[in-house]
């Protein structure tokens, strides 16, 4: 039998807990806005850029490589999967909260 705890707040996580288990899968990639039909170089050549976006990858250094790390699959607690759905970013827990003194 597998055993699961709460990414969130390593709480055990029991096949048969009423609350269930809660999957959440998080993805992040760069944007790769499409340019626009006017921009599309029709009359370009394919093949040299082909060849020019080859050679810049087989040069690049790792240094620009997205950071990985944060994609993955993650499992929660009701309660954790709660507060996540209210706030996915964690804006809300960096906020700063004074007194009303």
């Amino acid at each position: 039998m597998r055993h699961f705890s709460c990414d969130g707040c390593g709480r055990s996580l029991a096949a048969d807990d009423a609350d269930g288990r809660y999957v959440v899968r998080v993805e992040g990639y760069p944007a790769a806005d499409a340019p626009d039909a006017a921009d599309a170089g029709l009359d370009s050549d394919h093949i040299a850029d082909m060849a020019e976006l080859l050679a810049e990858l087989e040069d690049a250094d790792d240094d620009d490589a997205p950071p990985a790390g944060l994609d993955g699959e993650y499992d929660l607690c009701a309660g954790c999967y709660k507060r996540f759905r209210a706030d996915p970013l964690g804006r809300d827990r960096r906020r700063v909260r004074f007194s009303p003194n």
